[in-house]
């Protein structure tokens, strides 16, 4: 695990209380940003990507709002 999964997933714990136990993998894009992708295990909504152009602080601050807005 990198450290960008880490505080993905310490973000997740704080925000919801609950550990995420699903698949999750950060990448560090060409162009210096970010994508997240996590996997649910949800027939529904199998997996969720989010890729932004952001450094590591600002790419947390963003996936934190994804997360709030699409209601995970």
């Amino acid at each position: 695990m990198n450290d960008m999964e880490k505080a993905v997933l310490d973000m997740i714990e704080r925000r919801y209380k609950k550990k995420y136990t699903g698949g999750i993998e950060v990448k560090q894009l060409m162009s210096g940003g970010y994508k997240l992708v996590l996997d649910l295990g949800n027939p529904d909504k199998r997996t969720i990507q989010i890729s932004a152009d952001y450094n590591a602080e600002d790419f947390l601050k963003y996936i934190e709002q994804e997360l709030i807005e699409r209601q995970l």
